[in-house]
């Protein structure tokens, strides 16, 4: 039975695990050999820059607050002060204070009900975070909160960009390395037979039961880039099937849980995020959304990396 909750019990779970795991930064394209991630920062401070000293600014979707320290960095590189605030569905990890000067970020917060009065702020961003909501609810709440004149910039995934092509190429190398799960559930055999003190033919079997679905695992992995964090898992589970001798039982099996868990909230929030990247018609169709609530295009264009690989849908939206 696999140990890893489900998006039922507790909804947004993988993000409240990855943000707790204190990754700093929103998702971007993942670095490969020789190659940086995506680096946004030049994206956010020409657009916070362009905001006047006192302004009230709205992070959708925030994560560990990056795109919000943005915010703050602009301001203090003009000498302006800003009011930053970072909202994510995700249960925050307490900051026990701002992430950085004039930021505040807020958990559990659902960007189809902001927690905000009308025309509240002066401008929004967000990257790779309002595709992720219910759109009609979240635009016009974004809408609501937004002062006329109001601005927004979203970075928002592309069908068709080199992250979701990455995300999509791993995806589908875990699924197909990993198949039915079926290791899990023989490596927790393996230790519980130690555990319990079986007889020791049955402890042999169950170990080299382990054994072998692991071995048919790494024969299922390809010499391609998709398949490195599927290699990464594989190679985990491997180490445990050989050195089943070097582990305390119960330790195991709660490493076991663990890595069980980690592997469902990874998988999951690749599920979301191919759920949420947008193709030319489903742009369309949240634009026009946008239209209805009253948030105008400004811009749409589509954003690349420094090696001229697209990564983003960028979208302008103004406050009628």
């Amino acid at each position: 039975m696999s140990r890893a909750p489900t998006s039922a019990k507790r909804p947004g779970w993988q993000w409240t695990e990855y943000w707790r795991g204190g990754h700093p930064e929103v998702m971007t394209l993942g670095a490969g050999p020789g190659r940086k991630a995506f680096d946004a920062a030049a994206v956010w401070l020409g657009y916070f820059e362009t905001f006047a000293s006192g302004a009230r600014l709205l992070d959708l979707a925030t994560g560990g607050g990056q795109v919000a320290g943005f915010a703050s960095d602009a301001a203090r590189a003009a000498g302006k002060t800003f009011e930053v605030i970072g909202v994510d569905h995700a249960e925050l990890a307490p900051t026990g204070g701002p992430a950085a000067p004039g930021c505040t970020l807020m958990g559990s917060v659902a960007l189809e009900q902001l927690p905000f009065p009308d025309a509240h702020f002066d401008g929004a961003s967000s990257q790779f975070g309002i595709e992720y909501a219910e759109r009609r609810q979240a635009l016009g709440e974004l809408a609501r909160v937004l002062k006329p004149g109001g601005r927004a910039l979203m970075l928002i995934h592309h069908a068709d960009s080199a992250i979701t092509r990455a995300t999509a190429g791993q995806a589908a190398a875990y699924d197909r390395v990993f198949a039915d799960g079926g290791a899990l559930r023989l490596a927790r055999r393996a230790f519980s037979a130690h555990l319990n003190r079986l007889p020791p033919d049955a402890t042999r079997a169950a170990e080299e039961a382990f054994r072998e679905a692991v071995r048919r695992m790494a024969a299922r992995l390809e010499p391609s880039p998709d398949y490195e964090p599927t290699r990464y898992l594989t190679g985990y589970l491997n180490d445990l099937a050989q050195r089943i001798a070097a582990y305390e039982p119960a330790s195991a099996l709660s490493r076991i849980d663990a890595f069980e868990f980690g592997n469902a909230s990874w998988r999951q929030r690749h599920r979301s995020q191919l759920g949420a990247a947008m193709d030319g018609a489903a742009l369309d169709a949240f634009l026009q959304r946008a239209d209805r609530v009253g948030l105008a295009l400004s811009d749409r264009s589509e954003a690349r990396d420094d090696r001229g690989e697209l990564v983003a849908w960028r979208v302008a939206l103004n406050r009628t």
